[in-house]
């Protein structure tokens, strides 16, 4: 009869998607991730497969953070330039004060990772193409309801904010909460 596990999937996955986001993939070793989750190497095999796959499904889980934290209530706007702004706010805001100092996982994995990869660039692709449609959303919205010209562009707006956010996530890594600001400010020029 199997064992039964004495440790909760999602809990662990937590646990190493902190470890990864902190360390970056290559850096991270099954030893870490070891000592970070509390479970041994061959629960990290018989749950995952590998490192690799582990890494997987850190990246779904990540998405799921960022859709249920940062990108909220975004998702839930009825339409409004200033909830763009206040997502790039307390988005960029948040790495500053160190709540997510390593900044986005998606654009540090991006950065790190071989486009050889295929597994782990789709789940990369897969969450930019989700954030752009949330812009894309947003703006549509936006746009509805006049606050935005009839010739307004969505699509490539959506492009450059996707841009935007990605730079963001390094950028508030050094700078501080004026520059910040400075950079928001900038980005919102370009909708408003």
């Amino acid at each position: 009869m199997p064992r039964k596990k004495q440790y909760e999937i999602d809990a662990v996955i937590d646990k190493a998607m902190l470890t990864f986001w902190h360390n970056g993939y290559k850096s991270t070793s099954v030893r870490m991730l070891e000592k970070e989750m509390g479970i041994n190497q061959f629960s990290i095999y018989s749950s995952f497969g590998n490192k690799h796959d582990l890494f997987i499904e850190v990246l779904k889980k990540y998405k799921n953070y960022v859709k249920s934290t940062f990108l909220k209530e975004l998702l839930n706007s009825e339409g409004s330039v200033d909830d763009i702004r206040r997502f790039l706010y307390d988005f960029g805001h948040s790495i500053r004060t160190g709540k997510n100092s390593c900044g986005c996982l998606m654009v540090n994995t991006g950065a790190e990772i071989d486009e050889k990869d295929v597994m782990i660039m789709h789940e990369v692709k897969l969450y930019f193409d989700f954030i752009k449609s949330t812009f894309v959303n947003t703006l549509e919205k936006t746009k509805l309801k006049g606050e935005l010209t009839k010739d307004f562009e969505i699509n490539k707006s959506a492009n450059f904010l996707l841009g935007s956010l990605q730079g963001l996530s390094v950028y508030a890594k050094f700078q501080n909460e004026e520059e910040i600001n400075d950079f928001i400010d900038s980005i919102m020029k370009t909708i408003s």
